[in-house]
Order: structure tokens, then C-alpha cells, then sequence
């Protein structure tokens, strides 16, 4: 698998080729990364296909044990998605993270500052975003109406739910 990194150019520079590219890029395999720089030093991040997501839901699941998001603190529930996410989609990092990767089952759960976790989650959401925008069609030129019929109030006919009340 090669990993691919994004040219820097904005979201309208790109033409209709260069999004079905990137498109047809990530569907056959390929992962679009960016470098994020943070407080405690530059992380590699890839975009998170749908199958990324879904292991990003497993991961979220295997650490819930069973128990239902209901009975979880939101915090506490945003903050293990956060983690979730983090471990599915950090490619790489400064020496620290490459050495506890080596040295043990790393996960970012272990990482002791919440700040932090959050810190390079709001960096890779933002890239995130970046990406999603450049995959999605110029909608400027789209018609996005409703096709509109004129109304008929002709309520004289009989139709399928005729009878029927929306009471018990």
C-alpha cells in the first residue's frame, strides 16, 4: 500500500480531475495523509475510509465491554471515541510514540493528558474535513430544488389510507 500525500492547494484550486483522483485514489487502496504538527511533535494522520470508521466503531465497542452509551458520562464516552479514533488513524509520530509503539500494545489511552488527545483529535477532525470537502462535487452549479407539482386539494378521492387516524 503506498501512502500518498495531499498537494497544498486550496479546496477550489482543485479541478474535477484532480477530485476524481483523490476519489479513485482512496477507493483503490491508496491513504491520503498530512503531517499535523502539536505540542509534542509532528504526527503522520490518514484521511479514515469507511472501513477505518469501522474499525473505529469495533475498537469503541471492545472498550465499552457491553455496557450501553446511555450509561456512560458523554465526556468520558467523547474521550474514548476520541482515543478509538486516534488509534485507527495515526500512521506515525515522534520518536516517544514510535518507541511505546515498539515497546508495548500502544494505544492512546496510555497518553496521561487529556489536552493532548484532544489537541491532535481537533488537528486530524480539521484534516478530516479538509479532505471531505475536496471529495465532494461542486455543488455551486447543482440545482438542488424540489421539482414542485401544483397542490390538489381534491381530498374526494379515496386513497390508501383512507379511515385511518394518526390516534389511538
Amino acid at each position: 500500500m503506498k501512502i500518498e500525500t495531499l498537494p497544498k492547494t486550496n479546496i477550489e484550486e482543485l479541478t474535477t480531475n484532480e477530485k476524481e483522483n483523490l476519489f479513485g485514489n482512496i477507493i483503490r487502496g491508496k491513504d491520503v495523509t498530512e503531517e499535523i504538527e502539536t505540542s509534542r511533535g509532528k504526527f503522520k494522520v490518514k484521511f479514515p475510509r469507511m472501513s477505518d470508521l469501522e474499525a473505529i466503531g469495533r475498537v469503541l465497542a471492545y472498550r465499552m465491554n457491553g455496557l450501553s452509551v446511555q450509561s456512560m458520562d458523554p465526556n468520558v464516552y467523547n474521550l474514548m471515541q476520541q482515543i478509538a479514533t486516534l488509534d485507527v488513524i495515526v500512521v506515525s509520530g515522534p520518536a516517544w510514540y514510535e518507541n511505546a509503539k515498539k515497546e508495548n500494545d500502544f494505544t492512546w489511552a496510555n497518553v496521561p493528558i487529556q489536552s493532548f488527545i484532544q489537541e491532535i483529535y481537533a488537528k486530524a477532525y480539521d484534516f478530516r474535513i479538509k479532505v471531505s470537502k475536496m471529495l465532494e462535487s461542486d455543488t455551486k452549479s447543482e440545482n438542488k430544488r424540489v421539482a414542485s407539482v401544483k397542490s390538489s386539494n381534491n381530498t374526494a378521492k379515496s386513497g390508501v389510507f383512507e379511515g385511518m387516524s394518526g390516534k389511538d
